[in-house]
């Protein structure tokens, strides 16, 4: 079958356009793929942050740092202080969590965002309700930011910072 300069032209064409429909389709499956990745890992996120808020809820501070990485440059930012070490900021929480009675932590809004596949870093605000032993009761707004890590499957919180504005 002999093709003239047209006709040459147009498989061209054809050729060019079913690679690049082939190129367009495998693109946006990737992207789609990449989505669900980032979607799933917000929820793990979100999650782990539900299970420290359930412990510390829960009054228990040693459960709360069960979720804590080692760290040693910078680990919590409190109202403006910072304890560099795991260990100052697990004392903290604990000296912070006596004479209470209850902890409730409400979010307004919380947002996550990927910032590598293995680490994240998740923003919200929100009020606390506390109630200490003595049956007095505060509210306070409150703001925090956390950076997580995956490590062995697990989010993990590398630092927090949390303020609690007058």
């Amino acid at each position: 079958m002999k093709l003239n300069l047209s006709g040459k032209f147009l498989l061209m064409i054809a050729v060019v356009l079913a690679v690049g429909l082939s190129a367009f389709v495998a693109m946006s499956q990737h992207l789609d793929s990449q989505q669900s990745v980032n979607q799933d890992a917000n929820k793990a996120v979100l999650k782990r942050l539900e299970e420290i808020q359930a412990a510390a809820e829960s009054l228990d501070p040693d459960k709360v740092f069960s979720f804590v990485l080692e760290n040693d440059s910078g680990a919590l930012i409190q109202n403006g202080k910072l304890f560099l070490t795991r260990s100052e900021a697990l004392d903290a929480t604990k000296q912070g969590f006596q004479n209470l009675k209850k902890v409730e932590y409400h979010f307004n809004q919380q947002h996550v965002t990927l910032l590598s596949p293995t680490i994240a870093l998740a923003v919200g605000e929100g009020t606390s309700s506390i109630t200490t032993e003595d049956d007095r009761s505060f509210n306070r707004q409150f703001a925090q930011t956390v950076v997580l890590l995956l490590t062995n499957g697990e989010w993990k919180v590398l630092h927090a910072h949390r303020s609690f504005p007058p």
